[in-house]
């Protein structure tokens, strides 16, 4: 038997709920079976509360609005969740390095543009990334060992939109 899994697509369209609040449904996949999260995202200024639902299963996370990486920390939860980790409250070496990542790559996207990452079966490029703007067309995408080579990567595929921008001042 194998874990139940958020797709990345997922995750991008729990966006508009997570910033608007609301409820929505949202289907967690493993070959044998899918299990539908209901989930609750109640919004204020400085954070969203999520209420999610797994059948009998229930728990909750506070999420900051302003995190880079709350769309990392939400698919984290409801994996766990689904998977009965919600209690352990430890996050892995690789979540950690994700994150991390993840925070890095941000520092170079324009205000109109959010980075996702996942995983990869690539041990020697174990991360993957893709750079949406505001209409969801892919700005950038790579994959790399590391958050270094990750934000290399990523501003190098951005460089030309940068440089159009210099161009025309």
């Amino acid at each position: 038997m194998t874990d139940y899994t958020l797709s990345l697509k997922r995750v991008m369209l729990l966006q508009k709920t997570l910033d608007e609040g609301g409820f929505t449904t949202c289907p967690l996949q493993r070959p044998e079976t899918t299990t539908d999260a209901v989930i609750q995202v109640e919004n204020d200024n400085e954070v969203h509360r999520l209420s999610v639902r797994f059948g009998p299963l229930h728990s909750s996370i506070t999420l900051k609005r302003r995190d880079a990486a709350k769309y990392l920390a939400l698919r984290d939860f409801l994996q766990d969740v689904a998977n009965g980790r919600a209690d352990s409250g430890t996050e892995s070496q690789a979540a950690a390095a994700m994150r991390e990542a993840l925070e890095s790559v941000n520092t170079v996207l324009e205000t109109d543009q959010v980075a996702y990452i996942t995983p990869t079966a690539d041990k020697a490029r174990p991360f993957r990334v893709i750079v949406l703007d505001e209409l969801g067309d892919i700005c950038a995408h790579t994959k790399g060992h590391c958050k270094d080579n990750l934000v290399e990567a990523v501003r190098a595929q951005l460089r030309p939109r940068y440089l159009g921008a210099e161009e025309r001042s």
